[in-house]
């Protein structure tokens, strides 16, 4: 079949039909709903299908997408392998490989056009300008890249390339550092917090600039499911770097606590950031990025509101309008977000918003967001404790 690319990359989905195995939930359904309208078809194949409609997948879709649960992915591919001629494109999303790396290069070496991707963050928050990491595998695997380019350009994520081989590695420090140092901290802060009689509200209320930081960090952990780490960190330590890695956090661990003074702990964790930052450029940017960072948490745990709101086009200029034109409200700070409901694509816009304000008609101002269908909350201020209705 032909496949004229007048517009590069933009049109190599246009005449071919695409197959989600998985495609119900998670990165699955968003590649599904990506695909929707930019290719010729997209039907999807759940975890509970026989085997002759996996196959028949297989042989009735140009695009086969492997979005299951990691250990199922190579039985997949076994059970499709005679079906994938050259003209097949295949893709996973998985984000531990090593189970069916070994298939995968063999079916590119058989010929079919093979790209590996990893999107950097959890299939439920808003994809846009997270990062998709791209593996091609193989000599023929530059159509299957534009497949991919394509499908999460679509969701407006930012790929990054990466040599299919160095994935394992990359990820103990992308994935295993993290969730094990964050994991540590979630038991020492539990433990350490009931020794106290205190609670996370109480440290949240005490706490210092870096620590609101990390917090994020714990927190972001803290809300996934544990056997996401667990297996995070199981996968990383049957790797000899991974090995590598987590015997450097025990040597570490082992200098400090025989560190005899603060000169000679000063010493340590000079000669590590300079290792890692031999320049200090990365230290100049994070001081920029954290600083604004910081203003930001601070204004909105301030004083801030929480407006929700039906997404359209235009909708945080029509929301900022009525806060500006309408109530003068000198606004500090700003974070937003896209959250999607329900399955029929409708989503919301969620505004966080600092303000400065002491004195708001906060009932005439949920009035006026009312007629673009918004609501309010009242946050961080004495005037939360206000019912904007009273």
């Amino acid at each position: 079949m032909g496949h004229e690319q007048h517009n590069g990359v933009a049109d190599v989905l246009r005449d071919r039909s695409v197959v989600v195995y998985g495609g119900g939930g998670g990165w699955g359904k968003n590649i599904v709903e990506a695909s929707t309208g930019i290719s010729r078809r997209v039907s999807v194949v759940e975890h509970d299908a026989t085997l002759a409609e996996v196959i028949a997948a297989a042989q009735n879709n140009d695009v086969l997408t492997l979005a299951t649960p990691d250990p199922a992915i190579n039985k997949i591919l076994i059970e499709i392998r005679q079906s994938l001629t050259r003209e097949k494109i295949i893709l996973d999303c998985a984000s531990n490989k090593s189970g069916f790396a070994t298939t995968l290069k063999e079916i590119a070496e058989d010929g079919a056009s093979v790209c590996s991707t990893h999107p950097m963050v959890m299939p439920k928050t808003s994809p846009r300008g997270q990062t998709v990491i791209i593996m091609p595998v193989g000599e023929n695997a530059q159509i299957a890249k534009q497949v991919a380019e394509r499908i999460y350009g679509q969701m407006g994520m930012r790929p990054e390339e990466l040599d299919f081989d160095q994935h394992a590695d990359m990820m103990v420090i992308l994935q295993m550092v993290p969730h094990l140092m964050e994991r540590i901290l979630i038991h020492a802060m539990a433990h350490g917090l009931k020794k106290q009689n205190m609670s996370n509200k109480d440290v949240s209320r005490l706490a210092p600039a870096n620590y609101r930081l990390a917090e994020l960090g714990v927190g972001r952990v803290g809300i996934q499911r544990p056997d996401v780490s667990a297996g995070i960190i199981e996968t990383a330590l049957q790797t000899p770097f991974g090995k590598l890695v987590f015997g450097r956090i025990q040597e570490t661990i082992g200098q400090i606590m025989a560190a005899s003074d603060r000169a000679e702990l000063s010493k340590l964790f000079m000669g590590d950031i300079n290792l890692l930052d031999p320049d200090g450029s990365w230290r100049e940017e994070m001081t920029n990025r954290t600083e604004a960072a910081l203003t930001r948490l601070g204004n909105l745990r301030l004083r801030s509101c929480q407006i929700t709101v039906p997404n359209k086009p235009a909708i945080l200029r029509d929301v900022l309008s009525i806060l500006h034109d309408l109530h003068d409200i000198d606004m500090t700070a700003i974070d937003s977000q896209i959250i999607q409901q329900g399955n029929n694509g409708d989503s919301v816009a969620r505004f966080d918003i600092g303000i400065s304000d002491e004195h708001v008609d906060f009932p005439a101002l949920e009035k006026n967001l009312q007629k673009v269908g918004a609501t309010i909350v009242l946050q961080g201020s004495p005037s939360r404790k206000q019912d904007p209705k009273s």
